[in-house]
């Protein structure tokens, strides 16, 4: 399954991040940030990718260039990227494990999950236990979903998943007064448009090229 992956370095001087992400039209790019650690705006980069396995490429590239400048790789937005086959069972535990982070970051009940995934409760607790998802497209059209829902709303609060969680269940304008959530809930086309709204938001940020602040020192914590 062809995931969004997040890598973020620091050194004791910079940090940078990189992101591989789909865009509006069904293609993949590469976004990187890069700044100084006293405050010095840094600037921010589009890329496109002609496939997500040359993305796959450039970020190992990135990671090996990064380590080689003395960064060191402290966070992921999905698994190291050492002979990472999509279809492979590590790419299907590491799905697992990532949409069920999404679902505790966005405070979403047992029940819930349940619905967003269309399995019974029992299978979440599987999941939880251990047991990796099923090789079933549906099944994974729909974590892609949760998944790029969960990267856009981390994009546009900064990570707080407080805003992200109020964001998930206030009524909303955009979509006739429904909250988000309930359309999540209602449909595969819900999913669909909560995901292509979020992420016409997160790309207009980067319209412009952007002063891009140091993340918290507790992004490298743990």
């Amino acid at each position: 399954m062809e995931q969004p992956i997040t890598l973020h370095w620091q050194s004791k001087e910079a940090y940078f991040t990189a992101v591989l992400s789909p865009d509006l039209f069904g293609s993949w790019v590469l976004v990187t940030a890069g700044g100084k650690r006293d405050g010095r705006a840094g600037r921010v980069q589009h890329k496109p990718m002609p496939t997500y396995a040359n993305g796959l490429e450039n970020l190992n590239r990135l990671r090996k260039k990064r380590r080689s400048e003395g960064y060191a790789l402290c966070a992921t937005g999905f698994m190291e990227l050492d002979g990472l086959d999509p279809q492979s069972p590590a790419s299907r535990d590491a799905e697992t494990s990532a949409v069920l982070r999404a679902f505790r970051n966005l405070a979403i009940p047992l029940a819930q999950q349940a619905l967003l995934l269309g399995v019974e409760e029992t299978v979440i607790n599987a999941y939880q236990d251990g047991k990796a998802l099923a090789n079933s497209p549906l099944l994974l059209d729909r974590v892609r979903l949760i998944m790029a829902i969960h990267k856009a709303l981390h994009s546009l609060f900064a990570g707080d998943p407080i805003r992200a969680q109020e964001w998930m269940r206030r009524q909303n304008p955009r979509f006739e007064q429904a909250r988000p959530l309930e359309l999540m809930l209602g449909s595969l086309d819900g999913l669909k448009i909560v995901r292509a709204y979020l992420e016409s938001e997160v790309d207009s940020m980067f319209r412009e090229p952007l002063a891009v602040g140091l993340p918290p020192d507790h992004a490298c914590s743990g």
